[in-house]
């Protein structure tokens, strides 16, 4: 089922923040990306289907073939390229002309584990990027794309990673990137939105003068949160 550009749209409008908390509550925790991979650019906000891609170090033996122009023609508009590294830190494996041939097919935007290269291009492209690090040095021959649209694993903040499926939701704000299983998409939404909706009643209670204990009874804020399950 594909996902609605509208839901799209109300995900990236929640924080990252309130729909951790409700995933905790709907029984799939532990899906906050590490804070190692940041944003080196000024693009903050993004949300959008996966588009999964496993990559390997050569180990400096000849590298079998590289998908990555595969990747180029699969990729759909919209999409987040997620792109988990094993563990590689040698190199840069992103850099400008990749993003070139990635956003000429409407690619949204870049997740990846390891590092890059030409960030001011890739800024002034608008194309945003998540990354571990930032680094000159080209892979030539010692990182390669293997594997296309596969489930892959992300290192996690509260566990040692997290697994990313094709279609699962990205999305990321200034304070850390989450990652939406497919099938809980709309409910963790709708439910997000109602736990929004309960804070800005509490805070206004608050600011208006009442004990912040009652505010808080007075606005239950997570009772309405529907299971989905950490199962895609």
């Amino acid at each position: 089922m594909k996902i609605s550009q509208e839901l799209l749209d109300r995900c990236r409008a929640i924080p990252v923040a309130v729909l951790n908390d409700v995933m905790v509550k709907a029984g799939c925790p532990d899906r906050v990306l590490s804070h190692e991979l940041r944003s080196f650019d000024s693009h903050e906000r993004f949300a959008g289907p996966a588009f999964c891609v496993r990559g390997e170090s050569t180990g400096g033996k000849p590298a079998p073939a590289d998908v990555r122009f595969d990747m180029y023609r699969r990729i759909e508009a919209g999409a987040v390229l997620v792109m988990a590294s094993g563990g590689y830190r040698t190199t840069a494996i992103l850099g400008e002309n990749m993003c070139t041939a990635l956003q000429q097919k409407g690619c949204l935007a870049v997740l990846l584990d390891g590092g890059y290269r030409d960030r001011g291009a890739i800024d002034a492209m608008g194309l945003p990027v998540r990354a571990r690090f930032v680094t000159p040095v080209a892979s030539s021959g010692r990182f390669v794309l293997a594997e296309l649209d596969v489930p892959v694993q992300l290192p996690g903040q509260s566990t040692p990673s997290v697994k990313v499926c094709p279609g699962d939701v990205i999305v990321a704000d200034e304070e850390g990137v989450i990652v939406i299983p497919r099938h809980g998409v709309a409910s963790i939404v709708e439910d997000a939105e109602q736990v929004i909706a309960a804070e800005e009643r509490t805070r206004a209670l608050i600011v208006g003068g009442a004990d912040a204990e009652q505010a808080y009874k007075a606005n239950d804020r997570f009772s309405h949160v529907r299971k989905i399950g950490a199962s895609t």
